[in-house]
């Protein structure tokens, strides 16, 4: 197979070089600029300087007219007479965004009017000899969503954002490149994979998957199917290699779509684990038909999603279940990496997923608003042990169901699944993100519900739920999130009987954060609270004129309508104001990591009931305010710190649902008891100074929640404006610490710490010790631009036990510089 590589260079150029002039007349003097594919079209024009950087101050507003009218890119290549002569010529097209005509020496070859499908098209007609010109041209994804909503019958709704590109659900792209309320309305063009060309002279290798089975304790079966498009009728070598066993052979080939199945025998099969529970053990398969080959690797385990009736038949559990172990789920949901596709790597991929393992997540939720992502996403998280809750990429919309539509999304997911189905790392698919409950938004669906009902029948469950099932019907199908799961429609916006919920209630209804306390889940996919990212990645999108909350660029960068104004309000309701820009930032975040907290480590100790906490959201697409934990620029959030500590393996937790009395509990998650354990309880006051100890000596089973004591602060002669609680877990391998404050902080009569830092260098980055002369709370020490993670953040520090931790460097810097760099924020300092 002869194979021309046609990434690269491309020549770009507006279709209307006259219709963009008013925005940017360099194309009236020339006619193209280089784009590089895979890209995007908006990169190319800002590197040519054509556009300003969308993600400074309000530029977004002034590079819409890009998403708004057609693009063309053209690029020539040479084909030889023995390539020519060798067979079709196919051309494979996969991330095209999106309407795109294909042409090749001026002829059309091809359509695509899908982000998400493969378009295979035979150019071998339209070619000749020496050097041919491939075009693609681009139309406005926004025109023709418009276009298409001139056609329907009745309107099908959609949310819509501050900044906003009309009937995005019409149009099969990524949802939220049109905005949402956490990221910006770009319109992205281009191809963000590989364009190959192939000289097809045997066949195509169109799908591998593998069906696993378990035989005994160490050996499985492996069924791989394949889908081998023959160029004719032949007899081709075959062969299957999966671990240590090999299957060699031929196989009989017809013209077309042949469906070929090799069987193995694994012997002395390591299990795949999900990250804290086990090692990621993976197999290379190797598959070679006649002269084409593929590799994949293969996790042998089992999976499932237990849904047990309770004896009261009142609820049903939901479970993960790993190679038969129980897992409780804890992460966070996934975005598109950026705005931009020519932005993402896989450096970033790499160290965005190995930031989630370094937090004690074992699962992530790929949001249906994104995409599906590449394929070194999911090789990372099979490598990493990350779960993935996977929704199909259809949000917060209605969506048609006309035989057009429905046929384009079948054949995105005859494409998608096959692609990911082999990724150990999948857990779950889910056919959308609150499209089930979107029916009840929106005025036209409910005034006439039965009409979007049946609409959202036939995607969901006529197209989507029928296609999974069928492709890959050993995996768990979910037909929404939130949802009560199959066939069961009941309200998961509210109902916390059974399946996964999203609660919301406090952030958008503006609820106290004890309001967590109220709901009993099974499972929490998606709950979240805003916070500002910090000042050094502020200032990658605001000048010193507008470091204010209420100033036009900060309120460009919170596209959620109320957002500002329920984190101020916030700091009213729960701590001192803060007195200058910068405390506002640091005590966002710590608001952020507060609300955070009390709902983990509340769902946390009512296991085996709760087995699931994922929280909104892991990751942002641009700079902005929103409910990340780690920000645009890679920089962990302080909730992320308290996300890898209330996600600890093992937990000391004590929360005060009840006015007055304290629960203590400790959670250990791991498979192995936790023996001869002691759990100290030590009440002190703001001052430093001890009033009471008690130690408890506990054994703690595997996988379990258990109550150590209650505190009853009515009966005790404790002050809670005066006072705090201290915990420890303790044994011969483990020291986990953990604080509550008895009253909210406002009311708390803190004393000045007196905090003291001390910075040396270290082996992998520098050392920051933090001492105090009174207990310090909400402790954060940042490092601004410069890139890097500390070992621990957030954190208390109290007068007998310094803190030490590690600042793990990215880039070379100074100890000099390092010091000039470093900032230390806490609790008592902010207001002051």
């Amino acid at each position: 197979m002869h194979t021309i590589d046609l990434n690269g260079q491309w020549s770009l150029s507006p279709t209307d070089n006259k219709a963009v002039a008013p925005y940017c007349n360099y194309f009236l003097k020339n006619p193209a600029v280089p784009c590089t594919l895979p890209g995007d079209i908006h990169s190319a024009l800002l590197e040519q300087q054509l556009i300003a950087d969308p993600y400074w101050g309000t530029n977004e507003l002034d590079i819409q007219w890009v998403g708004q009218h057609g693009w063309t890119l053209s690029r020539n290549f040479s084909v030889t007479d023995e390539q020519l002569a060798s067979g079709a010529a196919v051309i494979t097209l996969t991330m095209a965004d999106t309407i795109i005509t294909v042409l090749v020496n001026g002829q059309k070859a091809g359509y695509c009017d899908n982000q998400f499908r493969r378009f295979r098209f035979d150019i071998r007609p339209l070619l000749t000899v020496g050097e041919n010109t491939i075009t693609l041209e681009f139309a406005s994804a926004e025109n023709v969503a418009i276009q298409e909503a001139a056609k329907l019958a009745y309107p099908i709704p959609y949310s819509v954002y501050p900044v906003s590109a009309k009937h995005r659900n019409l149009i099969r792209k990524t949802q939220c490149h049109s905005g949402w309320d956490w990221g910006p309305c770009i319109m992205s063009f281009g191809v963000y994979e590989p364009i190959l060309l192939q000289f097809i002279d045997e066949g195509i290798i169109e799908s591998v998957v593998t069906d696993t089975t378990k035989l005994n304790e160490t050996d499985w079966e492996a069924r791989i199917h394949v889908i081998y498009n023959s160029a004719k009728e032949q007899r081709l070598a075959s062969t299957a290699v999966l671990g240590n066993t090999e299957q060699k052979g031929f196989v009989e080939l017809k013209v077309g779509l042949n469906k070929l199945t090799f069987t193995l025998i694994c012997k002395d099969v390591e299990l795949w684990w999900p990250s804290g529970e086990g090692k990621q053990a993976l197999y290379i398969l190797d598959l070679a038909i006649g002269g084409q080959t593929l590799s994949k690797r293969i996790g042998f385990r089992t999976i499932e999603v237990k849904k047990v009736e309770d004896a009261d038949k009142q609820g049903k559990s939901m479970t993960f279940s790993v190679n038969g172990r129980d897992i409780f789920a804890k992460g966070a949901n996934w975005i598109p990496l950026d705005a931009l596709f020519s932005r993402i790597t896989e450096t970033r991929y790499e160290q965005l997923l190995q930031d989630c393992v370094d937090a004690n997540m074992n699962m992530l939720r790929i949001w249906g608003g994104g995409l599906y992502e590449m394929e070194c996403f999911y090789d990372l998280c099979d490598e990493k042990g990350l779960l993935l809750w996977h929704d199909c990429m259809f949000s917060c919309s209605m969506y048609p169901s006309n035989p057009a539509f429905l046929a384009n999304v079948e054949a995105e997911l005859r494409y998608q699944i096959p692609r990911l189905r082999d990724h150990a790392s999948i857990a779950l698919w889910c056919g959308n993100n609150e499209d089930l409950g979107a029916i009840s938004w929106y005025e036209e669906s409910k005034n006439n519900p039965w009409r979007y009902v049946i609409d959202y029948d036939r995607l969901n469950e006529g197209t989507v739920g029928r296609v999974i099932k069928e492709l890959d019907p050993h995996r768990q199908w979910w037909p929404s999130s939130p949802s009560a799961g199959p066939g069961d429609y009941s309200d998961n916006w509210h109902d916390d009987n059974k399946g996964d919920m999203h609660f919301w209630s406090v952030w958008h209804e503006g609820k106290p954060f004890e309001a967590y306390y109220s709901i009993n889940p099974r499972f929490v996919s998606e709950f979240g609270y805003q916070s500002f990212p910090s000042l050094s990645t502020v200032e990658t999108y605001a000048p010193l004129s507008e470091h204010n909350l209420t100033s036009e660029v900060m309120e460009h960068h919170q596209k959620n309508d109320r957002g500002n104004s329920i984190i101020i309000e916030n700091f009213s309701r729960y701590f001192r104001f803060p007195s200058n820009f910068e405390q506002m930032l640091y005590l966002s975040q710590v608001q952020q990591a507060m609300a955070m907290k009390t709902a983990i480590e509340y769902w946390r100790t009512t296991r085996p009931h709760c087995m699931g906490t994922l929280y909104w959201q892991l990751n942002d697409n641009w700079p902005v305010a929103s409910w990340s934990s780690i920000d645009y620029t890679g920089k962990w959030k302080l909730l992320h710190h308290a996300a890898k500590q209330f996600f600890a393996p093992s937990l000391p937790i004590a929360y005060m649902k009840e006015e007055g009395k304290v629960e203590v509990f400790v959670v250990h998650d791991k498979s192995t008891p936790l023996l001869d354990a002691k759990v100290s309880v030590k009440i002190c006051r703001f001052n430093g100074e001890k009033v009471s100890k008690k130690e408890y000596r506990m054994d703690f089973l595997p996988q379990s929640s258990t109550k150590v004591c209650t505190i009853d602060i009515s009966k005790t002669s404790i002050d809670a404006k005066e006072m705090f609680i201290y915990f420890k877990l303790k044994t011969d391998d483990l020291y986990v610490e953990n604080v509550i404050l008895l009253s909210r902080p406002k009311r708390c009569r803190l004393v000045d710490p007196g905090l003291e830092m001390r910075i040396e260098k270290a082996q992998e980055g520098f050392s920051v010790t933090v001492s105090c002369k009174a207990p310090a709370f909400q402790v954060a020490l940042d490092a601004g631009d410069v890139p890097g993670t500390f070992s621990d953040n957030l954190f208390s520090v109290r007068p007998t036990a310094q803190k030490m931790v590690i600042f793990r460097t990215r880039e070379k810097i100074t100890l000099e510089n390092f010091k000039k760099k470093l900032k230390i924020f806490d609790l008592y300092g902010s207001s002051r």
